[in-house]
C-alpha cells in the first residue's frame, strides 16, 4: 500500500477522533437513539453524523483555507440557529419523555388490584415515542441527524484550522483521500460506539429507566443549545 495513502488514513483517523469523541448534544442524541430504537434504529443517525464530518472533511481538503474567511462572515447566524434548533427539539422531546415518566392512572389502577392485574394487557402503555413508529423510517433518523449536524459550522472550520499540518506531513493526493477515508472511518466508528452503548442501556433496563434517561438527556440538550447561544450574544 502507499506510503504517503497509510499516512493520510492514520492522520485522518486521530482527526476524526479528535473532532468526534467530545460528547456534546449531537453524542447525546445519538445514545437517546440507541436507548429508544436499538441499534439497528439508531445507525442511521450515526451514518448521518459521519456523512456530515466526511463531505465537510472533503470540502475543507478541496477548498483549503479559502472557506474559513466566508464561513467566519455569516458569524453569528449558523451558531444562533444551531442553538435555538437544540433548545426546540430538546424541550419537545422533554415534554415527552416527562409524560411518559410520569405514572398514568392506567399504571396506578394496576398497582391498586395488584399482581394479578399487572398480567393484563393495558392498551397504549408503551409509549409511542419510544419505539420506532411505521412512519419514522432509517431515512428520516438520517435526514435529521443530517441536518443538525450540518447546522454547526464549527465542524468545517475545525478541519480548515488542521489543513496546514496536513499539508506538512503529507501533500500528495493519495494521502488527501486517505485522510478522508480516515476521518469517515473513525467518525463512523464513534458514532456508532455511542448508539451501541444506548442499545446496551436499553436491553439491560426497563421502560421507566429509559423514560427518565429521554427527559435527563433531552434537557441536556437544551442546555447545550442555550450555552451555543449564550457564546455569541
Amino acid at each position: 500500500m502507499d506510503t504517503d495513502l497509510i499516512i493520510g488514513l492514520f492522520a485522518g483517523a486521530v482527526a476524526g477522533l479528535a473532532l468526534a469523541a467530545p460528547l456534546g448534544a449531537i453524542g447525546v442524541l445519538l445514545v437517546q437513539e440507541g436507548i429508544l430504537r436499538g441499534l439497528p434504529g439508531g445507525l442511521p443517525g450515526a451514518a448521518a453524523v459521519a456523512t456530515v464530518d466526511t463531505l465537510y472533511c472533503a470540502g475543507a481538503v478541496a477548498a483549503g483555507a479559502v472557506l474559513s474567511p466566508m464561513i467566519t462572515t455569516w458569524a453569528p447566524w449558523p451558531q444562533i440557529s444551531g442553538g435555538a434548533v437544540l433548545i426546540a427539539l430538546g424541550i419537545h422531546g422533554l415534554v415527552k419523555g416527562w409524560r411518559a415518566a410520569r405514572p398514568t392512572a392506567a399504571t396506578s389502577s394496576t398497582r391498586a388490584l395488584g399482581p394479578a392485574a399487572r398480567s393484563i394487557p393495558v392498551t397504549g402503555a408503551t409509549p409511542s415515542w419510544s419505539t420506532p413508529s411505521t412512519s419514522t423510517t432509517g431515512w428520516v433518523r438520517y435526514a435529521l441527524f443530517l441536518g443538525l449536524t450540518a447546522i454547526n459550522p464549527a465542524t468545517l472550520l475545525y478541519f480548515v484550522a488542521i489543513l496546514p499540518g496536513l499539508r506538512e506531513t503529507a501533500s500528495s493526493g493519495a494521502a488527501q483521500v486517505g485522510f478522508v477515508v480516515g476521518v469517515a472511518v473513525a467518525s463512523f466508528a464513534w458514532q456508532a460506539l455511542l448508539v451501541a452503548l444506548g442499545a446496551g442501556l436499553r436491553h439491560k433496563t426497563g421502560a421507566s429507566f429509559r423514560n427518565w434517561t429521554a427527559v435527563i438527556g433531552n434537557a441536556t440538550v437544551a442546555v447545550l443549545g442555550a450555552v451555543l447561544i449564550a457564546q455569541v450574544v
